[in-house]
């Protein structure tokens, strides 16, 4: 089988890591703890928002462990002979300046150092994520794409991708008949194998 995996919110924690370094960066609770991005979460601006990912874009990049069983499922899916790939909207990936460069040997370094493997990694912008994603399924032929941006999972399955969607605060409401919400990646590894 192939396989599409989006990176930030299903590799890792993103919510978590936003939660906890906006708490820091801003000396306050989350207001909004089911929104997606920091200015959601915390209702900023996008300035600041912008500043938040600018101090703490290595830390995330480099220092995030990935989710708990993210690397043995990757390892028994690889085994198991299906075809993983990246796919994913990481932050600043598709700016084509020193930054772009920086967010896409970061992104790969921490795949290498978490010892993750992908076929390929294909990199999306964050303006037009959902087209972008669905034509990377296609190119690829994915038969499942795992991901948890609601407008990423209703596009793709709304387009007959069929979605894993990796429960978080913010898409508790996305629901389609070609989406599966799942909780963690050994149910991912379960509903794969089936």
């Amino acid at each position: 089988m192939i396989i599409g995996i989006d990176a930030d919110g299903v590799l890792t924690d993103m919510s978590g890591f936003n939660y906890k370094y906006g708490e820091i960066f801003w000396g306050r609770k989350p207001v909004n703890p089911e929104g997606y991005t920091t200015a959601e979460i915390f209702r900023v601006s996008r300035g600041q928002e912008f500043m938040f990912g600018l101090k703490y874009f290595y830390e995330y990049c480099c220092k995030l462990q990935p989710r708990k069983q993210a690397f043995e499922v990757n390892h028994r899916l690889n085994s198991d002979g299906h075809v993983l790939y990246g796919i994913t909207a990481r932050k600043f990936a598709i700016m084509k300046n020193p930054l772009g460069c920086l967010s896409r040997h970061l992104f790969k370094r921490w795949i290498n150092n978490n010892k993750l493997h992908f076929e390929d990694i294909f990199f999306c912008s964050e303006s037009n994520t959902p087209a972008e994603k669905l034509d990377f399924c296609k190119q690829i032929s994915a038969e499942i794409m795992i991901d948890d941006k609601p407008d990423v999972a209703l596009f793709l399955a709304e387009n007959g991708i069929a979605v894993l969607l990796f429960d978080a605060p913010y898409n508790k409401e996305v629901k389609h008949k070609n989406i599966i919400r799942v909780f963690d990646w050994d149910e991912i590894y379960c509903h794969i194998s089936k």
